[in-house]
């Protein structure tokens, strides 16, 4: 009978009715609908590289829409992440309250099937039966309002699980589309024929240099020296576009120029952490002179654009072009590794995808002449 409930009671009940009104209003947030969006964005990325597939100029147009693609499935993976990790807290509120929850049920009931004359009767006598009147007409408009609010709130955490649902389904879709664009991409490098060649590589010294140089900084200092019937001319100056260029890799710096790690090295570049598969462009028009395993580094690409300028990128999986070829801007250079399955590697990661986990990393260096600039001097 409600008149065995003390008002402190129904009044804690309230407060935790209010609490979880609060709490799971949290859910109808902006991040579902920014999933829907992502959803939506993510069809048209779609869209265009199918359409780059068949693009007069195949390469960039694809390389533009791998980009695009690449940040659309970066949201979206974002989106995933943030809608379950809000779900998940959603329901582990019903779940530890749920006690709570049963009694404010219960309390609205049997105030609903009390008889009146029941209600009207008080041990204490008449005027605490028109106090506990007062409290009664008080209470119950505010208890039915709350189990109405929770009854939308369970309907939303069920809207929430089927857009997680097709967020999910969508985004192992886009990478498997990802990985069909980056197989056209290599075809079409591999069919490229309009780039011009400015050098020949004589392959003695190459092979001379590699087994001398103890470091990368010894590499880059006689890389030019494996050129053949090199003319004497240069590409335009991007001096001009310092600061302005883009990063060959979308990415997070992950060390500083000259910053210690945690064996207290100091490198002479950055280290940019990247998805698997992500792909490496050239920031600006270059001369590629050198592609290929070098030491420990992985696959490197040292690219001059501008005489006495170079910029070496480190660390990818698979690598696009020629040594002695000539570029334009933003063209594909190759795509950073991935050691396991991209899409399954995509959720087991989910969580360290954007908290500076990423799992592979590219290390850029900057020199011009013998001195080591930094990179994010040159690279907004």
């Amino acid at each position: 009978m409600i008149r065995n409930i003390k008002n402190k009671t129904i009044i804690s009940l309230i407060t935790i009715c209010g609490f979880f009104w609060s709490s799971l209003v949290v859910a109808q947030s902006s991040k579902a609908l920014e999933t829907i969006f992502a959803i939506e964005a993510l069809d048209l990325a779609t869209a265009n590289l199918k359409n780059a597939k068949n693009a007069k100029k195949r390469i960039k147009a694809l390389s533009q829409a791998i980009q695009g693609y690449e940040e659309t499935l970066a949201i979206l993976r974002i989106s995933v992440r943030d809608l379950a990790l809000q779900q998940s807290q959603v329901q582990n509120i019903l779940d530890q309250n749920e006690n709570e929850i049963m009694q404010l049920l219960g309390i609205l009931a049997t105030v609903q099937k009390t008889p009146i004359a029941g209600q009207m009767l008080h041990p204490s006598g008449p005027l605490a039966t028109a106090r506990s009147g007062m409290i009664i007409s008080d209470v119950v408009p505010i208890l039915q309002e709350n189990v109405d609010q929770l009854r939308d709130q369970v309907v939303i955490l069920k809207q929430l699980s089927e857009t997680q649902f097709k967020a999910q389904d969508s985004l192992h879709k886009g990478l498997l589309e990802l990985q069909k664009a980056h197989s056209n991409l290599g075809r079409a490098i591999a069919n490229r024929e309009d780039l011009p060649k400015r050098f020949t590589t004589d392959p003695q010294k190459l092979e001379i240099l590699i087994k001398a140089s103890k470091d990368l900084e010894t590499f880059a200092a006689s890389v030019q020296s494996i050129a053949l019937n090199e003319p004497s001319f240069s590409l335009p100056s991007v001096s001009d576009r310092k600061g302005n260029l883009n990063l060959p890799v979308r990415g997070k710096v992950l060390r500083k120029f000259n910053e210690a790690d945690a064996s207290g090295i100091k490198r002479s570049g950055i280290i940019l952490a990247t998805d698997p598969r992500a792909l490496v462009i050239s920031p600006s028009a270059a001369t590629i002179r050198y592609l290929g395993p070098l030491l420990d580094y992985g696959n490197v690409a040292i690219l001059e654009p501008q005489n006495g300028l170079l910029f070496v990128f480190a660390g990818m999986g698979t690598l696009y072009g020629e040594i002695g070829q000539v570029i334009p801007a933003l063209s594909p250079l190759g795509l950073m590794p991935s050691k396991s399955n991209e899409v399954d590697k995509i959720f087991k990661t989910q969580a360290d995808l954007y908290s500076g986990k990423l799992s592979e990393t590219l290390y850029v260096e900057v020199r011009s002449g013998s001195k080591a600039e930094n990179p994010l001097d040159w690279f907004k």
